[in-house]
């Protein structure tokens, strides 16, 4: 069945991390036309980046001194096509409903006519509407959208985002019951956003399989020094103490962190201090996603220390892949429903038995073992990923004509 694709996405294309959003409309744009409205950048942001711009924000297209819609080339060869919408004023800081309501609408208003000549110009007639995890814009555009099948992407727990704490959480609610139908990436999340919309599907994450199976390293030409590694963001929903017993229990081995550390937080700054004095842990900062390959090379193990929490129960972790396609062993917290994994992770239910899991594969692991981890990390690629979204959102199209 024939129709386009228009994504409402939170995440920027921009950016060093890898964000399911873009992986999945970048495999729907091997089958469909796909507008990307990225993210929505307020007059604040603009006036910030126009000293420094780390992240290579286009602000000259989100100024309109080029090209609003940019024609982006994919990997895949595929082409999708990326609007940047004029600066919005920004609101989270304002605390009132009423009076953010008000300014929700008058941003909207400055996106509307942006979309609407983006869509003019790509002879986007036909479509679905994908908001990718951002509901409070998705409410302020919804009737622009109509009467377009409207579907709702969510990745993670809006209620402990400290973003949206103020009113994620109620303009969530309210437009997952507008919209046509829901996709979420975790079992967690299909369990909490059911109540609000029956019709609710699961696309879980993948992993760019291509590019993490080029990180493996059969297990018996690793090196003599045990490495246990950790590729991710360390905030609040990490579990320090694990760490802290591992540089413990292992001094001789080296425990190497690649990603973000948000030290700029109080309640993590505390932790992560902790963690510098231990001469064994090692902090390499955040890195793209195609350097990490080196730094798994090195790895024999990829760990996921997540702490039980509402926000951690939502997630479908994208390292577990990342690990198992590099043929790494995984040691895991019982932190969210993992059983599909079960048969080539190990999964710990304390601090105590995690470390002595780390200690098992660092003495017992094996090339045999790993075999079983690349198969499964195959199977959940994104080409894979973007084939189920895609039969989920003709499904909903083909629903609606019935």
């Amino acid at each position: 069945m024939q129709f386009d694709v228009v994504c409402v996405a939170f995440p920027a294309w921009e950016g060093d991390y890898v964000k399911s959003t873009v992986h999945l409309m970048s495999e729907l744009a091997s089958r469909r036309k796909v507008l990307y409205i990225d993210y929505q950048y307020t007059i604040k942001d603009v006036l910030q980046v126009l000293r420094r711009n780390p992240f290579r924000i286009p602000v000259k297209h989100i100024l309109g001194l080029k090209n609003r819609v940019r024609t982006i080339p994919l990997p895949n060869g595929a082409t999708i096509y990326v609007l940047s919408v004029p600066p919005i004023f920004p609101i989270n800081f304002i605390k009132k409903h009423g009076f953010f309501n008000l300014m929700l609408r008058f941003n909207a208003l400055l996106i509307r006519s942006s979309i609407k000549k983006a869509l003019a110009q790509l002879q986007i007639k036909d479509y679905v509407m994908v908001n990718a995890y951002n509901p409070i814009y998705g409410l302020g555009l919804f009737s622009f959208f109509q009467p377009h099948k409207q579907v709702y992407y969510c990745y993670d727990e809006i209620s402990a985002s400290v973003w949206a704490k103020d009113h994620g959480s109620r303009l969530e609610a309210s437009f997952m019951q507008k919209v046509d139908a829901m996709v979420v990436s975790s079992e967690g999340l299909w369990k909490s956003k059911k109540p609000y919309n029956d019709q609710i599907f699961t696309v879980k994450n993948g992993v760019d399989f291509n590019l993490f199976q080029t990180a493996f390293v059969p297990f018996s030409h690793k090196s003599l020094e045990k490495v246990i590694g950790y590729i991710g963001t360390l905030d609040q929903r990490i579990d320090y103490a694990i760490f802290e017993q591992m540089a413990q229990r292992f001094p001789t081995a080296k425990i190497v962190i690649v990603g973000r550390v948000l030290d700029d937080m109080a309640d993590v700054k505390c932790h992560t201090d902790v963690l510098r004095q231990y001469p064994n842990i090692v902090f390499e900062g955040a890195k793209k996603p195609h350097e990490l390959i080196d730094y798994l090379k090195t790895f024999h193990i990829g760990i996921i220390p997540f702490i039980k929490s509402e926000q951690t129960a939502a997630i479908y972790p994208m390292k577990v892949n990342e690990y198992l396609a590099a043929g790494l062993g995984v040691v895991a917290t019982d932190f969210a429903p993992l059983g599909e994994f079960s048969s080539v992770i190990h999964i710990a239910d304390t601090p105590d038995v995690f470390v002595e899991k780390v200690g098992d594969l660092l003495e017992n692991d094996s090339d045999d073992k790993q075999k079983a981890r690349v198969a499964m990390a195959k199977t959940n690629s994104w080409q894979e990923r973007g084939r189920q979204l895609d039969e989920v959102l003709t499904k909903i199209i083909i629903s609606a004509k019935v």
